[in-house]
């Protein structure tokens, strides 16, 4: 026996160099083993164990088809049967080890049927021993074969008599249900958690293609104890019905618990269940949106009967997590809550298809009500109500509940919560320590920042609705309109959002003492916090680290609603010297530090706000929940939403380019766009500020100088005289670090240094993801916005960079697409390019002269985009031509007059009529329009004398080549357009000559009576726009109608034929209006009587 346990010690250590040694150490252990009496069992086990460290050596060679590896893996799997066959667990245990390692090497060539069939036999074995090799075992073939291990279990329970294990029938609840079971039943933690991750893999591999199963499932084992009790109750209410009665049911109550197969489950196996449910939820929605959308579930119900969708057990999956919620169990109770958390947030959004305007969760509020209610008991233990909190704001903010009533009844759950923190220590639970208290309380503040929050974004959304409200049925509005129910949801925080301001800032404060680095551990008030004592200190670290981001924002959005004008005989609590305890709230306030001036308290309130915001920014943990950071970010958006703030912000240069900084190095960090997107609108805000603060500074130093001269004005702005930047304090230079920085990641081709790198080609334009494109709209609008905060010196020279960003952006996604609409990157690189040529600094006196060579420059790179030989480049030609339009129409006339330019420009334009492409043509005429009506005439004029004609000319070849779809049509209608437009504009001696070239082109268009039907509905709409025209210019300009009229009776004779066809077309549709039946009603009755 020592001899065999050196020899398995021997193979172990010697790993791969014992492999010339294998062949006739296996003959002699398969020898032995044949040979020595199975009595001997510590013979056994050494040669089994030699035989699992032979395996190991041969590992993957165990796979291959030569005559030796065949013959050493025949000799290891009669080595394993006989093993099989011995009676002792232990031996037997081995034999199920060594299988285990060789299917891990050659899974080919294990009997997975007979291997399943030996693990299920010895699934409920009393050895611990063989439990835990059984259970190892089948840990390792789920996450391979899930599958199949399950059917070949159900198969081979189904063909025999006898159950595999006592007391389970597989064949009905599967191996899974068999794993319950023994979990059910087992004490030892490690196999009771190779139990778990076993079914864990199953769920993962299953869970969607046997969703009713592995549902059912986990309803029995969660319902069975609400069975029992259900029985229960019945014993009780029956007791006078005589003896009986009470045997019958004592039968009865025997005979259920004999079939169910969970009698009566620990609360650890329910608590598993629920998780379960959870965990199938999230494979179903990484499954597709069927699971969550019941139109289209049901849709391919219809289609293929065998498919299951998670949203069809709805009804299920609501009553397991009330079961849940609502036992005895605490542990079994945050199962439940969570449970129900998850539905609520993956089925909020679910419509009722047979009831539009409706979510699916509606009819399960009553359950959900139920559910939440004991958990706010004041017997109930901190974390049930903390998890409660969670689920009520949850369940507030999922827009759900439209009902007042139901709204209030979910609501003074959180009132009554919020009425115990009030109340402090008096109402603390003397059971629990005080860390429990921190956690309840934070969590009641969270779930009241989360309603805030949501209500007030939508109320956000209501205000920011321009259309009126459309006029509803009283019992419709109260069913359909959802902003009542956002006016009744932040009507119901308003009532408590003065002590939860208070509750909030001393939140804030404790967080932000419990955040400072451990050199500052002195400063800590010794008598602790608002919400924690000195000795729990490091207890409430988490929940504050829990909770804070979202009282943050709360906080932040409560400020901006008040403007930092709130003042009351309280504000000494926001005192961050000293820390405020819920009971001291209603102590006369001479009794606590001197009350601070309305300007402190606002600033303290500011700097609380930045100061949590800039310490998580500068250093977030790799693991920070997403939602922390932008919530983070949004507080901070908010915070600058209004005046006070900014103008706080913007007078601070430090704090501005500082602030920058922490959102560069967070968007260099974090890759996720929602987090970069929100980094953006806050640059977007402290650039604002900035703006505020410059142009209030040239307003009152032009008001103080009065009438002096204007030279004398000290310049404001950065660049100051010099135009200089200085990297580290410069605001201009942080923002276009940015900028940049958002731009190269998207279209790295904007990088110069780059550029000629092999990876970094310049190819054709691209088109962005949906998040790309709204990182670089976002970008482009703060890059038109900078100019606003330079000096004139300053402007010219951030301005090459920005015309090259905006350029280059306009260049690299001009994509041409088929519904002719601009993609939005070229829109907001458009919108961008307007800003900048708008700026004042474009006029100003002293900068106006480089502007306009700079200006010129970048037209010049636009129009030779037309011009590169590259074959790749396949820009959008309306893209360049309207960006040529924004500069005609923007900047001063001195830069687009100049001759090179404009005659470039002009056959630009030439060349875009004669395109092939009608959306091209179309664009064309329409950038053309609003050319020619520029009010300036040094701009306008030039085009119109050399365009005009060949519009007219195009019109003219339209008489023979008609329009055949409806794009053709809006290039001749938008083509009419124009010249009617210059008639409108020419001067009276020129008006009757274009008049007499324009009319015989409109009348060309007209067709004859007989011909109205027959021709395409091209031409006949062609026709009636024409024909509108001609109506409209008659009046208009008279004589020169009628001589044009009078030079050609045959126009005459077909416009006057066209005229009169109108007319009867106009008759017959007046008289069909007429209803025939006018008393008979309507043949849809809305039904009015619900009862």
């Amino acid at each position: 026996m020592w001899a065999l346990h050196s020899l398995s010690l021997i193979i172990d250590s010697a790993g791969p160099l014992y492999h010339v040694h294998v062949e006739p150490t296996l003959s002699l252990v398969l020898m032995l083993l044949l040979t020595v009496p199975p009595a001997y069992t510590e013979v056994h086990q050494s040669l089994g164990r030699c035989l699992n460290a032979l395996i190991a050596t041969l590992g993957p060679e165990l796979q291959g088809s030569s005559a030796a590896v065949v013959a050493l893996r025949a000799s290891c799997l009669l080595g394993c049967t006989v093993m099989q066959e011995n009676p002792d667990c232990l031996i037997q245990a081995q034999a199920i080890s060594c299988l285990q390692q060789l299917h891990m090497f050659a899974p080919h060539h294990v009997n997975l049927s007979s291997l399943v069939k030996c693990l299920c036999v010895n699934l409920s074995s009393s050895y611990l021993l063989l439990r835990r090799a059984v259970l190892a075992c089948l840990h390792q073939l789920v996450q391979r074969e899930a599958v199949e291990v399950s059917e070949h279990a159900v198969a081979l329970a189904k063909e025999g008599r006898e159950d595999f294990t006592s007391g389970v029938n597989i064949g009905e609840i599967g191996l899974e249900g068999a794993l319950l079971s023994l979990l059910d039943k087992e004490l030892d933690p490690k196999l009771c958690q190779d139990i778990k991750e076993t079914l864990t893999h199953m769920l993962i591999s299953m869970a969607v293609g046997k969703l009713s199963f592995w549902l059912k499932l986990c309803k029995d084992v969660l319902a069975a104890s609400a069975d029992f009790t259900a029985v229960s109750s019945v014993d009780t209410s029956q007791e006078e019905e005589g003896t009986q009665g009470d045997d019958e049911l004592a039968l009865t109550l025997a005979k259920k618990d004999k079939l169910h197969p969970f009698p009566h489950p620990r609360w650890s196996t329910r608590v598993f269940a629920a998780e379960c449910v959870c965990k199938i939820i999230t494979q179903c929605e990484n499954a597709g949106g069927a699971h969550f959308d019941i139109a289209l579930a049901q849709e391919m119900k219809q289609r293929d009967s065998r498919g299951d969708f998670l949203v069809l057990y709805l009804a299920d999956l609501i009553r397991m997590a009330f079961m849940a919620a609502t036992d005895h169990s605490n542990q079994l109770r945050l199962s439940g809550l969570q449970m129900l958390l998850i539905l609520i947030r993956k089925f909020a959004a679910v419509v009722e298809p047979e009831f539009p305007g409706h979510v699916i969760l509606e009819q399960y509020q009553a359950n959900v009500g139920a559910a939440l209610r004991p958990a706010f008991t004041s017997e109930t233990p901190p974390d049930v109500t903390a998890k409660a909190c969670q689920v009520c704001s949850a369940w507030i903010a999922s827009g759900v509940v439209n009902d007042l009533n139901d709204l209030q009844r979910v609501h003074h759950l959180l009132v009554t919560s919020l009425t115990k923190v009030q109340a402090g220590k008096e109402a603390q639970n003397q059971l629990y320590n005080e860390g429990t208290s921190t956690m309840e309380i934070l969590a009641v503040l969270k779930a009241w920042a989360e309603v805030y929050i949501v209500a007030s974004q939508r109320q956000k959304k209501q205000n920011d609705i321009n259309s009126p409200p459309l006029v509803k049925n009283i019992s419709e509005e109260s069913f359909l309109d959802p902003s009542s129910s956002v006016d009744e949801l932040l009507d119901l925080v308003q009532v408590d959002l003065g002590n939860l301001s208070k509750l909030w800032l001393a939140a804030l404060q404790d967080f932000a003492l419990l955040t400072l680095p451990s050199e500052f551990a002195s400063q800590l008030p010794s008598e602790g916090g608002a919400f924690y004592t000195a000795e729990t200190i490091e207890n409430a670290r988490p929940h504050y680290q829990n909770a804070w981001a979202q009282i943050l924002h709360a906080t932040a959005l409560w400020l901006t609603s008040t403007g930092f004008l709130v003042g009351d005989s309280d504000e000494g609590l926001t005192n961050l010297s000293r820390p405020v305890t819920p009971t001291s709230m209603c102590q006369d306030s001479t009794s606590r530090a001197a009350v601070k001036s309305p300007e402190d308290v606002n600033t303290d309130r500011l700097h609380l706000v930045l100061g949590i915001s800039v310490e998580f920014l500068c250093s977030p943990r790799s693991d920070e929940a997403m939602e922390n950071i932008i919530a983070c970010l949004d507080a901070l958006r908010v915070l600058l939403e209004v005046p006070w703030p900014r103008s706080k912000i913007g007078s601070d240069q430090e704090l501005s380019v500082e602030l920058l900084n922490v959102l560069h190095r967070l968007i260099l960090t974090r890759e996720f766009p929602d987090i970069q997107l929100a980094a953006l609108e806050v640059v977007q805000q402290v650039l604002f500020a900035a703006q505020e603060h410059v142009k209030e500074k040239r307003r009152s130093a032009e008001v103080d100088d009065g009438a002096e001269e204007k030279e004398t004005l000290p310049e404001f702005g950065e660049g100051k005289d010099t135009g200089g930047l200085i990297p580290g304090k410069s605001l201009v230079f942080a923002t276009l670090e940015m900028c940049v920085c958002i731009l190269v990641r998207q279209l790295p081709q904007l990088n110069l240094k780059i550029t000629g790198s092999p990876g970094i080609t310049a190819g054709k334009p691209q088109l962005l993801s949906a998040d790309g494109n709204r990182l670089v709209a976002a970008a482009l609008g703060i890059l038109s916005g900078v100019p606003a905060v330079c000096s004139p010196e300053g402007s010219i020279a951030v301005l090459p960079t920005i015309l090259y960003l905006i350029i280059g952006v306009l260049r690299e996604t001009a994509v041409k697409l088929s519904s002719g609409h601009l993609p939005m990157t070229v829109a907001a690189s458009l919108q961008a390019l307007k800003g900048v040529l708008s700026s004042p600094m474009a006029r100003a006196e002293k900068s106006q002269m480089a502007w306009n060579e700079l200006l010129r420059s970048a037209l010049v790179t636009i129009l030779n985009f037309w011009d590169q030989d590259d074959a790749g480049q396949e820009l959008d030609e309306s893209s360049l031509l309207t960006a040529i339009t924004v500069f005609i129409l923007s900047v001063s006339p001195e830069v687009i007059t100049m001759e090179c330019l404009q005659r470039q420009c002009i056959e630009k334009f030439k060349s875009a009529m004669e395109s092939k492409d009608p959306i091209v043509q179309l664009k064309c005429y329409q950038l053309l329009l609003s050319i020619f009506q520029c009010p300036n005439p040094a701009v306008s004029y030039p085009y119109i004398h050399s365009l005009i004609s060949s519009v007219v000319a195009k019109l003219q070849e339209t008489e023979k080549n008609k329009p055949e779809n409806s794009a053709e049509l809006q290039v001749i209608q938008e083509g009419i357009k124009v010249v009617a437009a210059v008639i409108a504009l020419a001067e009276e001696e020129h008006r009757s000559q274009l008049v007499a070239c324009f009319i015989p082109i409109l009348i060309s268009f007209l067709l004859d009576e007989n011909a109205l039907g027959s021709v395409s509905s091209s031409a006949k709409y062609l026709h009636e726009f024409a024909l509108h025209y001609l109506m409209q210019i008659g009046p208009q300009y008279t004589s020169a109608f009628k001589q044009s009229m009078a030079s050609s009776p045959s126009m005459k004779a077909r416009l006057e034929s066209a005229v009169k066809g109108n007319q009867e077309s106009i008759k017959d549709k007046s008289t069909s209006k007429h209803p025939k039946n006018p008393g008979k009603g309507s043949s849809i009755q809305l039904k009015t009587n619900f009862l």
